[in-house]
C-alpha cells in the first residue's frame, strides 16, 4: 500500500481505489491542497470539525494536530474508506477522532438508508441519482442527518465534500454555534440553480461567502458579524 507525504500529514491509501488523476495529486502534493490551506487558516485550537467525506482522513488529521482528536469527528460512506481514514489518523498521532460510516443527508430524509455509488476512484462515490450509470457497485449506508450530527458533535466548523450531495443539505437552520463552513461545490452535477440554491441555504442561515481561503470551487462560508 503506497506511503504520500502532504506538508506534515502521512496517508497510506490502497492502490485499488486511486485513479491516475489522484495518484499524480498524491504524488505532487496537491491533493486536496486548496481545502487544507483553507482549514489550516481558518482552524483554532478551541474549534471541533465535523468532517463529510472524510475520505483519506485529510482533513480530519490537519484538524486533530491542532485541536487534539477529541475534537474531529467524520463521516465517510465508502466501508473501506473508514478504516483508511482511521489508520491515517492514528498514523498522524491523532488519537480519540470519530469516523463514522454512513452518507449524510438533508434533515428532511425520512429513510433509515440511501443508495450509495460506488466508484474505482473514492473521491468520485456519492449518492446515487436517477441520472448516475457509470458507477463499480450501489450500496447501501446508514442514512445521517445533518442537524443531530451537528448538534452531537457540537461543531464549529464544518467540512464538506459530497460529489454534489451539498445541493439540499442546508435547507434546514443550522446551530449558531457553527462559525464556519468550507465547501466544495460541484457545479458540474447541478447547474447554475443547484450552485445558487447552495449559496441561498447558506445565506439565509446567517453564513456569507469569506475570501479568505476560498480558491476556485472551494469556497469558505462564515457566520454574519464572525471575523473574516
Amino acid at each position: 500500500m503506497p506511503f504520500y507525504q502532504l506538508g506534515e500529514i502521512t496517508l497510506e491509501i490502497p492502490s485499488e481505489h486511486l485513479g491516475a488523476r489522484v495518484e499524480a495529486a498524491l504524488e505532487r502534493g496537491s491533493f486536496e491542497r486548496d481545502e487544507a490551506r483553507a482549514l489550516a487558516r481558518h482552524f483554532t485550537p478551541a474549534d471541533r470539525l465535523l468532517d463529510l467525506g472524510a475520505g483519506t482522513g485529510y482533513m480530519a488529521s490537519i484538524a486533530g494536530r491542532i485541536a487534539g482528536g477529541q475534537a474531529v469527528t467524520g463521516v465517510e460512506a465508502l466501508p473501506a474508506m473508514v478504516e483508511v481514514a482511521r489508520a491515517n489518523l492514528l498514523r498522524n498521532g491523532v488519537e480519540g477522532a470519530q469516523i463514522h460510516w454512513g452518507a449524510v443527508v438533508p434533515d428532511a430524509y425520512c429513510d433509515a438508508q440511501v443508495r450509495f455509488a460506488a466508484r474505482r476512484q473514492f473521491w468520485a462515490s456519492g449518492i446515487l441519482r436517477a441520472q448516475d450509470t457509470r458507477y463499480r457497485a450501489a450500496l447501501d449506508v446508514p442514512a445521517l442527518r445533518l442537524g443531530p450530527l451537528l448538534h452531537e458533535t457540537q461543531a464549529t466548523v464544518l467540512s464538506c465534500d459530497i460529489e454534489g450531495g451539498e445541493q439540499d443539505l442546508f435547507e434546514a437552520d443550522l446551530p449558531e454555534g457553527l462559525r464556519l463552513v468550507i465547501l466544495e461545490i460541484h457545479p458540474r452535477r447541478y447547474g447554475d440553480s443547484g450552485t445558487a440554491q447552495v449559496f441561498a441555504t447558506l445565506l439565509r442561515n446567517r453564513m456569507v461567502y469569506c475570501s479568505r481561503g476560498s480558491v476556485g470551487t472551494t469556497l469558505v462560508f462564515r457566520r454574519i458579524g464572525t471575523e473574516p
